[in-house]
């Protein structure tokens, strides 16, 4: 992976590493931004969470104080 992705390059779902990347933050960070629920995640098997590159750009648009609720467990992807 390219430690200077952007956003504009970015998939439309992204790794955790990815976030971290476009973001310029730590592995710890990153997880605690997840797991707050401050940048929503969905998390696809118990060490797998991804995030949606919507999701990331609607984050970064929020105020620095904002709340949202934690990360959400995928039960129905709706893939046929």
């Amino acid at each position: 992976m390219k430690s200077s992705l952007s956003l504009a390059d970015a998939p439309d779902v992204l790794s955790s590493t990815e976030v971290q990347h476009i973001l310029g933050i730590g592995r710890n960070a990153t997880y605690e931004l997840l797991a707050s629920g401050k940048l929503p995640s969905i998390r696809i098997t118990p060490r797998r969470i991804v995030v949606s590159k919507k999701a990331l750009e609607a984050f970064l648009r929020l105020p620095a104080n904002d709340t949202a609720p934690g990360p959400r467990e995928v039960t129905d992807l709706g893939v046929p």
